[in-house]
């Protein structure tokens, strides 16, 4: 058979008079109880599956036919029949009584010119063909329609056009569906583990057609008998029970758990017929290995029961032998409230931009409560400013840079402010008028400083740099003045380092070891980006730039009601929490070049130092974490939660080794290509983000070492 371009599973064999053909051009299913094209791919998809062939074959419900429109692309003046037929190889003679069932009769085929004909299709006879009195064929592939006509009236059909079940002649590979009666494998080796509102599934993926699972979904139970959930997620699969109402339900076998539960597990009439109402997991990661079950009650013990779902909403299910019971778990950022810590989570705009605890907000803050407080028109002020700007604290927190242009633009601001503060509202006005006669003699500063700024500069430019010793020739070449050139050239230094870094949260406690390695561990590898703007070279560099870094450390959360500093405090097994710090850094650097420039010892000594900024938040089985300020475990609590960043200084001593020296040829090209040096650095850090000293910010810190390759250009 010969597809059509740009067809899919469509076929046309032979020859009509005129050179007539039959084309499918719209196919037609049952939706809400009219009869429609397909709302959408999922819906024609989930036509074509295994609920929708037992009904047809019970002639149960709305959906249990599909439709296709067919014309006659031209008139072929013969007025022939043509007869319809479901199956596969209806073409040949000699296998047609065996592969295919007649189902219709067109009495002229020429009326399809002006007049398409919509042909109804049982899909149950079109997915079994000639076996049309067992059960529904449990496959995945294409079943066909087929047009067959005699057009010389000899007793033979001489033309053949056939077409695969929910597509049409112009439908797209891309856009192809199969017609799917087969449920998909079921995962083995289950695995049940308590959590916190939640019961954490997992599994072995299924040996064999893997590849055909889509989706899992559970269903849960409590011992009162009703939906564990108030809106459950919308069921991905079809049963002939709730598409056509036949009491027929999917076999349900009964899988062992690895658990610590020991309750035997009812599997009540609901579970069996796999009421959508007791959905209470869903995941659509087809190569899945797991699911959490959350939004469930603690202490209430659940029958559960997963099942694999296929692309056309075919499913396979197992409910388990034992029940699950959700327990209450303490994770990291509770119990650092549990020990009395007074960190706190969130953001401010003004705290953020000038650091919560510094004596500048603590201003500000005085301001607002002191001066603005005081008036109708001042608590207007301060009622605007956190109904708009101060929300953008938000934004703030995660970039450096734009804590850094913030502190620009409020700088106006906190500059009125402090001012309205110390001279009271007539002092400032004073002062404005003050700074107004004062800026009518601004032109002659100005004239000065045009001519002052220039000349500076110039000297700067035009300083003599130290003279090179005489007689020793660079590694990369010959000639060493060059060389010189090309090093002023360096503008740019770049590099990538990994250490290993603790947070100092357990030193903010006093405690070794505290309540981040008893939950966490010893130290994790952190990898550190550093980008340095070269401003000035002469005796070595001198620049500003910035670094970039991520760190993610993750554990078990404590069981409830477990003794902080136990050795053996056990862990809540279905419970994840999560450590993450992005830390970042404003700093100035100063590389001695000196020793490689001038006497050819490839050893940089370097010194960076600046303001840190790290953004931290905590994670628990992939929310962030919250905590009681009332330090209880009320579930109703208001909430601190556990997303921050902290301000502090940093500051480096290391080494720079230019190691292309080892290859004059390989130097020589990388200054061809841009680079002028490569090697290796390594560093000893040390820095102190504790908030300024602040209780309330999260002490994330570290004294470490970082080694990593570093390029100039």
């Amino acid at each position: 058979m010969l597809a059509g371009s740009g067809a899919v599973a469509h076929a046309d064999s032979g020859m009509l008079p005129n050179g007539a053909q039959i084309t499918w051009n719209k196919v037609f299913i049952t939706e809400d109880g009219e009869v429609t094209e397909p709302s959408t791919p999922d819906a024609l998809r989930k036509y074509l599956n295994l609920a929708h062939c037992a009904c047809s074959q019970a002639g149960a419900g709305d959906e249990t036919t599909i439709s296709y429109e067919i014309s006659l692309t031209a008139d072929t003046n013969t007025n022939r029949p043509a007869d319809v037929f479901v199956g596969t190889q209806c073409e040949d003679e000699l296998l047609r009584p065996t592969k295919c069932l007649g189902i219709n009769t067109i009495p002229d085929i020429d009326t399809l010119v002006t007049r398409p004909e919509n042909i109804d299709f049982s899909l149950y006879e079109t997915i079994n063909a000639t076996d049309n009195t067992g059960p529904c064929q449990q496959r995945e592939g294409d079943a066909f329609v087929w047009v067959l006509v005699d057009s010389d009236a000899d007793n033979t059909y001489d033309y053949f056009a056939n077409q695969a079940l929910g597509n049409t002649s112009t439908t797209a590979a891309a856009d192809a569906v199969k017609v799917d009666t087969q449920p998909p494998p079921l995962p083995t080796e289950f695995e049940a583990d308590s959590a916190e509102g939640a019961i954490s599934l997992s599994w072995k993926v299924p040996e064999s057609r893997a590849t055909d699972v889509f989706y899992y979904q559970a269903l849960c139970v409590g011992p009162d008998g009703m939906p564990a959930l108030s809106s459950p997620p919308e069921p991905r699969y079809q049963t002939v029970r709730t598409l056509c109402g036949l009491e027929q339900d999917i076999a349900l076998p009964v899988s062992e758990i690895n658990t610590s539960d020991t309750g035997v597990a009812a599997l009540t009439p609901e579970l069996m017929q796999l009421d959508p109402r007791f959905i209470c997991g869903d995941t659509t990661d087809a190569t899945a290995t797991g699911m959490l079950i959350e939004g469930l009650e603690n202490d209430v013990p659940y029958t559960v029961v997963l099942l694999a779902i296929d692309f056309n909403g075919n499913a396979t299910g197992t409910y388990f032998a034992t029940t699950i019971t959700p327990r209450p778990a303490t994770d990291f950022w509770e119990d650092l409230h549990d020990r009395g810590s007074d960190v706190e989570g969130g953001f401010c705009l003004m705290a953020e931009t000038y650091g919560d605890d510094s004596g500048l907000t603590q201003s500000l803050r005085a301001f607002r409560d002191e001066t603005l407080a005081s008036s109708a028109l001042g608590r207007a002020l301060i009622d605007a400013y956190y109904a708009t700007i101060g929300k953008l604290g938000v934004y703030v927190h995660g970039s450096i840079a734009l804590r850094i242009a913030a502190g620009i633009v409020l700088a106006p601001l906190v500059v009125v402010a402090l001012a309205w503060h110390t001279l009271t509202l007539p002092g400032l006005l004073g002062l404005l008028a003050f700074a107004w006669l004062v800026l009518r003699r601004r032109q002659l500063a100005l004239r000065v400083a045009r001519f002052a700024v220039p000349a500076l500069l110039a000297l700067l430019v035009l300083a003599p740099s130290p003279a090179r010793a005489q007689g020793l020739t660079p590694y990369w070449e010959q000639d060493a003045a060059d060389a010189a050139a090309e090093d002023e050239h360096v503008t740019w230094h770049a590099g990538i380092r990994v250490g290993p870094y603790t947070p100092a949260i357990d030193k903010q406690f006093g405690m070794d070891p505290g309540p981040y390695r008893e939950m966490f561990g010893k130290y994790q590898i952190t990898p550190m980006i550093d980008v340095d703007r070269i401003l000035w070279r002469g005796f070595g560099q001198l620049g500003v730039g910035g670094s970039i870094g991520y760190m993610q450390k993750s554990a078990k959360a404590w069981a409830d009601g477990s003794t902080p500093g136990d050795p053996m405090r056990p862990r809540s097994p279905g419970d994840e929490n999560t450590f993450r710090l992005i830390p970042l850094a404003l700093t100035g650097v100063y590389r001695f070049t000196y020793l490689d420039d001038e006497w050819g010892v490839p050893l940089v000594p370097y010194v960076r130092g600046g303001l840190s900024y790290y953004v931290w938040w905590i994670r628990s089985n992939g929310k962030t974490s919250t905590a009681c300020w009332d330090g209880t475990h009320d579930p109703g609590c208001d909430k601190d939660k556990a997303y921050g960043a902290t301000l502090g200084v940093q500051g480096a001593i290391g080494l720079s080794i230019r190691a292309e020296r080892v290859d004059a040829a390989a130097a020589t090209s990388m200054r061809q290509g841009g680079i002028q040096h490569a090697g290796f650095y390594a560093e000893l850090s040390l820095a102190k983000v504790d908030g300024f000293g602040s209780d309330t910010k999260l002490s994330v810190g570290d004294t470490t070492w970082f080694a990593g390759v570093d390029f100039e250009f």
